[in-house]
């Protein structure tokens, strides 16, 4: 490695380090941007204003819009658009400290080697939004599988003469994972006094799901219009278990397509080879 390499990699290296710990320092959550405004008081200027400053200099009003909302469906409340810009930077020095060793001992011919390493470094640099991508799907998905159980037992409650509160307390603890929380937390501001329906839409907001949102609708228009709740719960299970089972047939529906290409790339070639082999061996034995 040349003596520049030998400089600039650790440097390369301590900048990434340095804004990963940066973009780690919690931000606020929901709760405690509730809580303040409850009680009037003035949110205390964040530690890294000038960050932010940056950010809106750098981003587009509605690209910050964008990455708030995606941060929130992912359940990282306490990471800043600000932050998560600081982690794209930071991966952005790591993949030039990647693409560097690469170019350094790997060598293949230059068209190639431009092309991985060009590879190399979008993948890493988009490894933080990955992340970020995956957290949403994942929450989501363990909504719409937990959705159904906790309208049940929503739905059981409420005809057995509970209230709406105390059935969603109840019915939180079948309920693990993205939804529970969501719930939680809803109900937590629910204490503090603000109004149900308000704190539900929230919490449907920050999922973000459909189903959720749909079931979060329906619950504040039945009590607004004054009907039967436990009978539009029971409704509401059955659709979205059903609406489950119809995407569980449609992925299994769309396998077959899927493994056309790993058939083509991979299976094939083997039983061209595992078929035709023993015939040019032959062949050329013949010849010889």
């Amino acid at each position: 490695m040349s003596p520049d390499m030998a400089i600039v990699i650790p440097l390369l290296g301590a900048g990434s380090a340095f804004l990963f710990v940066l973009s780690s320092i919690p931000a606020k959550s929901p709760l405690t941007r509730t809580l303040e405004q409850l009680e009037s008081r003035p949110a205390k200027p964040q530690e890294n204003g000038k960050i932010d400053q940056f950010v809106q200099v750098v981003l587009p009003p509605e690209s910050r819009g964008k990455l708030a909302q995606q941060l929130v469906e992912a359940g990282w409340y306490t990471v800043s658009p600000a932050q998560m810009v600081l982690r794209v930077f930071a991966s952005a020095l790591i993949a030039l400290i990647v693409v560097l060793l690469f170019l350094r001992y790997v060598h293949l011919p230059l068209a190639v080697e431009m092309l991985a390493a060009f590879g190399l470094f979008c993948g890493i640099v988009y490894l933080p939004l990955s992340f970020m991508h995956r957290a949403i799907e994942h929450r989501k998905e363990e909504t719409q599988k937990t959705l159904p159980d906790f309208l049940d037992m929503m739905s059981s409650t409420v005809q057995a003469g509970l209230s709406v509160n105390a059935a969603l307390a109840y019915a939180v603890d079948v309920a693990p994972g993205s939804l529970g929380d969501e719930i939680k937390e809803a109900l937590a501001e629910i204490r503090l006094g603000r109004a149900r329906a308000e704190s539900l839409k929230a919490a449907a907001e920050r999922l973000n799901q459909t189903e959720f949102s749909t079931t979060i609708g329906a619950i504040t228009q039945a009590e607004r219009l004054g009907s039967n709740i436990g009978k539009i719960l029971s409704e509401l299970a059955d659709d979205t278990r059903t609406h489950r089972v119809l995407i569980v047939e449609e992925h299994a529906a769309k396998l077959p397509v899927k493994m056309v290409f790993p058939m083509a790339f991979f299976l094939l070639p083997a039983l061209f080879v595992i078929i035709f082999g023993s015939l040019v061996v032959n062949y050329l034995a013949h010849q010889g």
